[in-house]
């Protein structure tokens, strides 16, 4: 997403419609899925362009937005991994993760998710896989490009959790499975790029 246009200031919250750039959105839930309906327009989006200066953000010199986002691959001894259904955009098969806040440190902020999304505490068992950006990962902010900080918890079992209101329908399924199913851009690409250091350690 080209924020260019909108010249956002960094230090001040916004939202903007993704259809025509204007506003105000008003974020609803239809159907189970969270959208937003533009008081301009009048579209409806599964997702609008949202400058937060809490999160960490930027703007690259093409005016590309971009974020960062931290995330955790639980893995059980059967080398299955927790994935759950989002009810946000991008509604699709996801690992727990979450956009990195300003000055936040990306471990902190992959604890901090883990603990949000499904409950599970990691303290000092979480292992740093991989950072790296992931053009093409869309999110219901706005942004089209984030850098993800992945990392790994072993648990003792795949046990039952449960998934905050973002998510729905947890499920333990080996790397082959997920491959095999409706993922996020993201967590396919995270797959397919770390399998070796998913599975290893």
């Amino acid at each position: 997403m080209n924020i260019e246009t909108l010249h956002p200031a960094p230090d001040t919250y916004a939202e903007y419609c993704v259809l025509c750039r204007g506003g105000p959105v008003t974020w609803t839930t239809a159907g189970g899925r969270r959208e937003v309906r533009c008081g301009n327009c009048g579209g409806r989006s599964a997702r609008a362009i949202v400058i937060d200066p809490g999160l960490s953000w930027w703007s690259a010199e093409d005016g590309e937005y971009w974020h960062e986002t931290a995330a955790v691959f639980v893995r059980d001894p059967a080398d299955r991994f927790l994935l759950f259904q989002r009810v946000a955009f991008p509604y699709a098969l996801t690992v727990p993760a979450g956009h990195v806040d300003r000055d936040e440190d990306p471990a902190d902020a992959a604890a901090r998710e883990l603990r949000e999304e499904v409950g599970l505490t990691a303290g000092d068992r979480l292992r740093f896989v991989a950072t790296f950006p992931i053009p093409g990962d869309s999110c219901r902010r706005g942004s089209d490009a984030h850098v993800w900080h992945v990392y790994l918890l072993t648990v003792p079992d795949g046990g039952r959790v449960t998934v905050n209101e973002e998510g729905e329908a947890p499920r333990w399924l080996t790397l082959d499975e997920a491959l095999a199913a409706d993922l996020t851009h993201a967590v396919r690409q995270v797959v397919t790029t770390c399998t070796e250091q998913l599975l290893d350690g």
